[in-house]
């Protein structure tokens, strides 16, 4: 292993908590290390915490603060979001519409709400990775007689697409379908408001913005009936029952707080750091791959490259022992050897090895880092190639 610093470009993946953030929850712990629910003193001491926590967020995502549900994180947000609603509605064969290219967190409960009776379409989406609006306003014909949920991502986790969120929940909302979208890997990237996308429903976790791991939100309009998933107690209107961590709580809104101020000076850094990485790549990688390269919008922190000749398993793991930390997609697909179902949908077919990494930057993310990333793994690529090229066949 290289002696050089490490180097970490997984932010897409998790975030590392911030010093502010875990200064918070630090600070909290004191006064919040006690059950919100109860009624003595300790106990009014922790709610207030979480509720301060609370609005802090609904401030920031200009929801209602009544609306502002905490969960365990993005797959318990998108779990309740979609296979709550169905269950709310069971009976009524509710339809079910999602994107190709959702996380696994939606499609895995938009599969078992068409198990339990609902009725799925999966739209599929261009070779950019963007839903296509005429797509959502066909799959709606016809649906306006039963309950409906659209649920699409407003950023993608792979690809770093970024979709036309405000066309499709004006479709939806228009049809009397109501909207959800996934908005982990967009907020605190690039600005993320319920006032501008009216989203019936939005998920956002923690972790994903130097926040603590455990812990995420759903953001609900009232009028949207779910099913909670678990029961027990009325904790979250009930929803999402079980003793709320107010010290996360507080480090959580503080994390958010940082980001959506950074964000206006990240905005116009991330790019140049992209697009200097990507160029880099492209000068010593022959036929490298740019993914979502032509999407009208991406994420500015995130750039998914295609290596044609390798292994992805491969390359991670050269890149690892040389101090390079990335990732091939999703975290959370990681044990999976099944390829990622996202760029299947984009309709690109390959025969023999295809490696992919993702790299995704971070408040502290340098130049100087960028490019002994980019020159890493033009060496271990050239010396993966050079490995299988000498494999026996």
């Amino acid at each position: 292993m290289s002696n050089a610093p490490r180097i970490y470009l997984d932010h897409a993946a998790t975030s590392p908590l911030r010093p502010e953030a875990r200064a918070v929850r630090e600070a909290c712990a004191d006064v919040a290390d006690a059950n919100p629910a109860s009624a003595h003193g300790f106990g009014r001491a922790a709610l207030d915490v979480l509720e301060r926590a609370r609005q802090g967020l609904a401030d920031l995502l200009e929801a209602p603060r009544d609306g502002i549900l905490f969960t365990s994180g993005g797959t318990a947000s998108d779990n309740l979001a979609v296979l709550g609603f169905s269950r709310a509605h069971a009976g009524q064969r509710p339809l079910v519409v999602v994107s190709a290219v959702e996380h696994k967190a939606v499609l895995g409960a938009a599969r078992r709400a068409a198990a339990e009776g609902a009725e799925l379409v999966v739209l599929p989406v261009g070779p950019d990775g963007a839903v296509d609006p005429v797509d959502l306003e066909h799959a709606l014909d016809g649906a306006d007689d039963r309950p409906a949920l659209v649920s699409v991502m407003w950023a993608n986790n792979e690809i770093g697409t970024v979709q036309p969120v405000a066309d499709l929940c004006r479709i939806a909302r228009a049809r009397g379908a109501r909207f959800h979208t996934d908005a982990v890997q967009a907020f605190g990237k690039i600005p993320v408001s319920l006032a501008e996308v009216p989203a019936d429903l939005l998920t956002v976790t923690a972790h994903k913005i130097g926040g603590p791991v455990g812990i995420g939100l759903l953001a609900r309009r009232e009028d949207v009936p779910l099913e909670p998933l678990c029961y027990g107690g009325t904790q979250e209107n009930g929803l999402w029952p079980g003793t709320q961590d107010a010290a996360a709580a507080a480090a959580f809104a503080e994390a958010a707080r940082l980001a959506v101020a950074e964000r206006p000076d990240a905005a116009a850094r991330w790019p140049r750091l992209r697009e200097a990485l990507a160029a880099e790549l492209r000068d010593g990688i022959e036929g490298l791959v740019v993914h979502a390269e032509g999407a009208a919008a991406r994420l500015p922190h995130l750039l998914s490259v295609g290596v044609p000749g390798v292994d992805s398993a491969t390359l991670l793991v050269a890149l690892d022992m040389a101090g390079v930390a990335v990732s091939s997609g999703s975290a959370c697909g990681s044990g999976s050897s099944s390829g990622s179902h996202v760029l299947a949908a984009l309709g690109r077919e390959r025969s023999g090895p295809y490696a992919v990494i993702r790299f995704s930057f971070g408040p502290a993310t340098t130049s100087e880092e960028v490019r002994r990333a980019a020159a890493t793994t033009v060496r271990a690529a050239a010396r993966a190639r050079s490995a299988g090229s000498a494999s026996p066949a």
